[in-house]
């Protein structure tokens, strides 16, 4: 039977609390049985050590017990969800990974690329992948910078640039930048004054 986490964070705690409590209790009865003047007080201390010391090793077990459960609940959920089929991402989030995709990929690609011409040729492979991707369930069920990095790597793009795609400038923004933007605009000449007329 499963244990809710919080409610098996709770008996973790209190068993070990017990565990604490149970090892001080039977320190003191052990003590208490090396300290007595008379057989009667020793046989008494005895008892009550080997009392305390049975309900620390219950403890104990139940600890391992809980230990035991945990594990075995952590290994149904991860069963239960690769048994599980991806959820189809609706059209708003898939639209959306593919942009963020091909946005990130695509600044990889104009960094590290040699010329326009591999550019060129990395973004249609880029393209491929995509269009084949996107169809399956799981396209979405990475991180976006996991499922940046993995297609860069399978593209031998550079793992470096790839974590670090946002810092990388945006090609788009780059090639629409009109150089003469920044010249000083043209300075408007005055005519020079006319010729004095001699009296």
């Amino acid at each position: 039977m499963s244990i809710p986490p919080d409610m098996a964070e709770r008996h973790a705690r209190v068993l070990a609390r017990l565990t604490e409590l149970g090892l001080a209790l039977a320190e003191r009865t052990f003590e208490d049985a090396e300290a007595a003047e008379t057989p009667a007080e020793r046989i008494e201390a005895v008892k009550a050590f080997h009392t305390v010391s049975r309900s620390v090793r219950q403890t104990v077990a139940l600890e391992a017990k809980l230990t035991r459960q945990q594990a075995q609940d952590l290994r149904e959920a991860e069963r239960i969800a690769a048994a599980t089929p991806p959820r189809k991402p609706s059209g708003a989030n898939l639209a959306r990974r593919i942009n963020a995709v091909r946005d990130a990929v695509t600044r990889v690609i104009w960094h590290e690329a040699e010329d326009d011409d591999t550019a060129a040729w990395l973004e249609e492979m880029l393209a491929d992948g995509m269009a084949e991707g996107f169809q399956r369930d799981d396209f979405c069920a990475e991180p976006l910078d996991d499922h940046i990095a993995r297609l860069c790597q399978e593209m031998g793009l550079s793992e470096e640039a790839a974590l670090n795609w946002r810092d990388l400038p945006d090609p788009d923004e780059d090639e629409d930048a009109d150089p003469r933007t920044d010249a000083p605009p043209p300075t408007a000449t005055t005519p020079a004054p006319p010729p004095l007329s001699s009296a």
